[in-house]
């Protein structure tokens, strides 16, 4: 069965098998109870059978799913024809994610882990290199976003490697970087209402903190807050480090 790549789901099969074991080698995924996003034509998927406690497989395209299940037939596998968005990950404890993540719902994908990062204990993920960039900039640079501090805030990340365009089938317009996030860190905030916050103050990129969050506090709490943490009135967000975000939202959600 010849399988196409499809457009409208984002597919781009990667075709470099030492890159395929790269992967895997930096996912230390032996023993350990992992779920793939989006199996492709099964390179990594094949490369991880021997080694895992087991492996649950989410795919979207109905061809891919059929010609999986019909190759695979191992005892610890297991694919569902489903979108991963759609996948009950709070049932799961201590999984490792392992996926070429289609770059047109990544950061859903992303949103997703963060949400269930109780169930999660790492994921290593192929992305575009952009958003590679972002997931692991520091404050202060044109990367840094409310996608860093989201996901930073309850995990380690770490680039791993990156990897040309010219390595996939079909050729995609961008290169692309693997990813290592480590769900290691604890929050000690409600995690809904601390993306809410994070969502806010990076509401708008090219505007002040203050002019980014002036609708939801008064400017008298706010600037007494930004006085408590000795913080410029223009200070912009993504100068903004972690632990200053942390306490910020402690001042100003009267936590």
């Amino acid at each position: 069965m010849k399988i196409i790549a499809k457009k409208k789901f984002g597919q781009n099969f990667l075709i470099n098998k030492e890159i395929q074991k790269k992967i895997i080698d930096i996912a230390n995924v032996y023993n350990e109870k992992v779920i793939e996003i989006g199996p492709g034509l099964g390179a990594l998927t094949f490369l991880m059978l021997d080694k895992v406690k087991y492996l649950k497989a989410y795919e979207i395209d109905n061809q891919i799913y059929s010609l999986l299940k019909q190759k695979i037939k191992n005892q610890n596998f297991e694919i569902i024809n489903e979108n991963f968005l759609n996948a009950k990950l709070n049932e799961e404890k201590e999984i490792v994610i392992v996926g070429n993540i289609p770059y047109n719902i990544t950061s859903d994908i992303l949103f997703k882990l963060i949400e269930n990062h109780n169930s999660i204990k790492r994921a290593i993920l192929m992305v575009q290199k952009e958003v590679g960039n972002r997931i692991c900039a520091i404050p202060g640079t044109k990367e840094y976003s409310k996608l860093t501090v989201s996901l930073n805030c309850i995990a380690n990340c770490k680039k791993e490697l990156t990897v040309l365009a010219k390595e996939f089938d079909p050729i995609p317009k961008v290169d692309s970087m693997v990813v290592s996030i480590n769900f290691d860190k604890e929050l000690e905030f409600d995690l809904i209402s601390f993306l809410n916050f994070i969502k806010k103050i990076f509401q708008y990129k090219r505007k002040t903190l203050l002019n980014n969050i002036n609708q939801f506090y008064s400017k008298e709490k706010i600037l007494n807050s930004l006085n408590k943490l000795s913080l410029n009135i223009n200070i912009r967000s993504e100068e903004l480090d972690i632990t200053t975000i942390k306490n910020l939202y402690t001042l100003l959600e009267n936590h």
